[in-house]
């Protein structure tokens, strides 16, 4: 008795109950119809048995149905009704169910049908970066929505990936690969199997699984991206994940002591202050779904990850860079929360800030977010937490948030980030897709909106008037 009490008055169980009560979910009609229908039968019972139910119900069914028939031939037609109701409502409630469940066959049928009917109608959030900055926020942020998609670098040369893109001449998997698990709905051995690693003595040392398989793939469907979809389909990803371009691309990076730098693993390892980045070759074409990404969505996030290696070799590809500029989304750029060894040593915000403009345009960041919550001391790698210089005088709009990984301290938490994005767009998004309040399955640690600064409201209306005005 007292775990059902403790069930009936559970956040989960309340969660559901409002969760039931939403439009949109093609339950209640369903519902509904199949009440009627039992209405309807218990009334042919009645008019069948001559069941006594008091003078005034009975002076209303009278004079509503067929009086002047016989009982046994206004029963039978009430409850043929009423039968061919219910009928109609378990068919239509099982069609709608079925349909949900196969979608979502690796979850409980209650949230299935909320990631069916109330995520599927969630803004349009295409999220552009790489390493592991991009995946830790699409793990919060496919509670808020399943029309996601993921724009990944494809520079990358180290590591099991770099193997694998010497050996067979593909784009490297890795970072594709840590997206889709992070957006998976699967069961957790298959997201244990995309990330395991052969040990051994042979060539399979070191290899991911997950990249083994997207190669496969993509040499059984004779593409690298119908690769990647098949994969994300075997997880039951929420979004999708796309290669920046289909290109192989080489990042290419200069010192400041005139030192250059081939291959994205040495540019990532560089001890020498970074002067300027390029890509060869210098023109890669886009991926025309990461530039139709771009063009649909209702905003766009960018990072977080590593400024020189995750973030700016997506920028580097010029249609990406056209889209985003040209976009009328709501665009955000996640600041990371601590330095980098020798590439963003002493760098504030607006110093990465300027970074991401001076690649993607001056039209490509409406918003950034950056961490409030500084510890004392530095990070376990010796380095600096970013700050925010104040007063603020940039015209981006600054978001302050406690987005900080309360283990891992210099990395994001995903809960947190993901909040952080999901309230700016809620304040920003004028006339966008709302995001969904009610959540089912995610933590509700709500610690980092509970020091969200927008500064401030006032700039949030001001700086969305001249947006619409610059895109007029």
């Amino acid at each position: 008795m007292i775990r059902a009490l403790k069930t009936l008055t559970s956040r989960r169980f309340q969660q559901y109950i409002l969760f039931l009560l939403m439009p949109g979910i093609s339950l209640k009609r369903w519902l509904a119809v199949g009440f009627l229908g039992l209405a309807l039968v218990t009334l042919g019972v009645i008019f069948t048995l001559n069941i006594s139910t008091g003078p005034t119900l009975i002076s209303f069914l009278e004079t509503a149905s067929l009086r002047n028939e016989s009982p046994y031939l206004r029963g039978s037609i009430f409850i043929g009704l009423g039968v061919v109701g219910a009928i109609i409502a378990g068919l239509g409630l099982s069609r709608s169910l079925g349909h949900v469940q196969r979608r979502g066959r690796h979850l409980p049928i209650l949230d299935s049908l909320y990631v069916d009917r109330v995520l599927g109608s969630g803004p349009k959030i295409t999220v552009i970066g790489g390493g592991s900055g991009l995946p830790n926020l699409l793990r919060g942020l496919k509670h808020y929505t399943s029309n996601i998609c993921a724009v990944v670098t494809v520079a990358d040369d180290g590591g099991s990936s770099g193997r694998l893109r010497s050996e067979l001449g593909i784009p490297p998997p890795g970072d594709i690969r840590n997206c889709l698990v992070a957006l998976a709905d699967s069961e957790d051995v298959m997201q244990q199997l995309m990330d395991y690693r052969f040990e051994s003595n042979g060539q399979l040392d070191g290899h991911s699984f997950g990249n083994i398989l997207i190669a496969a793939l993509a040499g059984i469907g004779g593409d690298f991206y119908r690769g990647v979809e098949v994969a994300g389909e075997l997880l039951a990803i929420r979004g999708r994940v796309v290669p920046s371009t289909s290109n192989y691309v080489t990042l290419v990076g200069s010192t400041v002591s005139g030192e250059t730098l081939i291959g994205e693993t040495r540019v990532g390892h560089s001890a020498d202050r970074l002067r300027s980045l390029t890509l060869i070759p210098a023109d890669p074409t886009a991926h025309p779904e990461a530039v139709r990404a771009i063009e649909d969505a209702d905003m766009i996030v960018i990072g977080p990850g590593s400024l020189f290696t995750s973030i700016v070799p997506n920028l580097l590809i010029s249609g990406i860079a056209a889209a985003l500029a040209d976009s009328p989304a709501f665009k955000v750029y996640v600041c990371n929360v601590a330095e980098e060894p020798a590439q963003t040593e002493g760098y504030t915000v607006v110093d990465h800030l300027n970074i991401v403009r001076h690649y993607g345009g001056d039209r490509a960041v409406d918003a950034v977010i950056a961490n409030n919550n500084l510890p004392n001391g530095t990070t376990p790698a010796g380095l600096n937490f970013i700050r925010t210089t104040k007063p603020w005088n940039d015209n981006v709009l600054l978001v302050e948030a406690d987005v900080l990984d309360d283990v891992q301290t210099a990395r994001h938490d995903a809960t947190k980030v993901s909040n952080a994005v999901a309230e700016a767009y809620r304040q920003s998004r004028g006339r966008r897709r709302r995001m969904p309040r009610v959540r089912l399955n995610m933590d509700f640690n709500r610690r980092g909106n509970d020091r969200t600064i927008i500064h401030s409201h006032e700039d949030v209306d001001a700086h969305l008037a001249g947006h619409a005005k610059d895109q007029g």
